[in-house]
């Protein structure tokens, strides 16, 4: 999908440039980031300390910003798109144009590090998941949010939503790059963040009020299945005690 005189082939991160002026339009094109974000905020704990850093690997537009403030976090932001940054630097968060497998940032240098709707776009998935979790400190929170690599995701997120306004723009993702769960979870573990899946959905009533006009905001419920979208959640493994490898 793009727009008159643009050519946007499946997947490529250029269709965030060529909508850059819908990211904060809760009726356009990145609507459902927006309810995305919202729920992958209610999974960010609390600062425990002063100074707390909350790394957001591929966060757009900073659509996660008014919440994470609310959380007592420093928001560090990290997304190759320009224009997406530009957006996120005047609600508060601190941009770095780097890409998400390979950032200028210290060895657990974030409390938390957060990755929305970012692991279906990356072409090396082990890569991405090492390197947020040397972001992380020792107990620190990681937060995921991605479409898993299923028959039924690619039915319902590419085949379906991308056809319907409002919940994913045509051409968006590329069903090669869905997540594989278990390879997730796995990649993860090795790094010493165990994760728990759960699967969410929109809520139907919410939708059908957004589809008809009359609400902006549709809030994301927990489902049993994490066949199509699904949320993750783990701790960095503590310190061993004595400061010892």
């Amino acid at each position: 999908m793009a727009r008159p005189g643009r050519t946007v082939r499946r997947g490529d991160p250029e269709l965030y440039e060529v909508f850059a002026d819908q990211w904060w339009d809760p009726r356009g094109v990145f609507a459902m980031l927006h309810w995305l974000a919202a729920s992958r905020a209610a999974l960010v704990p609390e600062a425990r300390r002063r100074g707390s850093v909350l790394v957001d690997l591929g966060c757009g537009a900073g659509l996660l910003a008014p919440r994470i403030a609310e959380r007592g976090h420093l928001h560090v932001g990290v997304d190759t798109s320009t224009s997406a940054l530009r957006h996120a630097r005047e609600r508060g968060v601190r941009p770095v144009l780097a890409d998400v497998a390979d950032t200028p940032l210290a060895d657990g240098s974030a409390d938390c590090v957060v990755a929305g709707e970012v692991l279906e776009h990356v072409p090396d998935l082990p890569r991405v998941i090492a390197e947020a979790c040397r972001l992380l400190r020792p107990g620190g929170v990681l937060v995921l949010d991605s479409l898993a690599a299923t028959a039924r995701c690619r039915l319902l997120a590419i085949g379906l939503a991308e056809r319907i306004p409002g919940l994913a723009p045509r051409g968006v993702h590329d069903p090669a790059l869905l997540v594989d769960r278990a390879t997730l979870v796995t990649e993860a573990a090795l790094h010493g963040v165990p994760l728990a899946l759960r699967g969410i959905r929109p809520d139907f009533g919410d939708l059908a009020s957004f589809f008809v006009g009359r609400g902006e905001h549709v809030r994301m419920r927990p489902t049993g299945s994490t066949a199509v979208l699904f949320q993750g959640v783990g701790r960095k493994s503590p310190a061993p005690a004595g400061g010892g490898p």
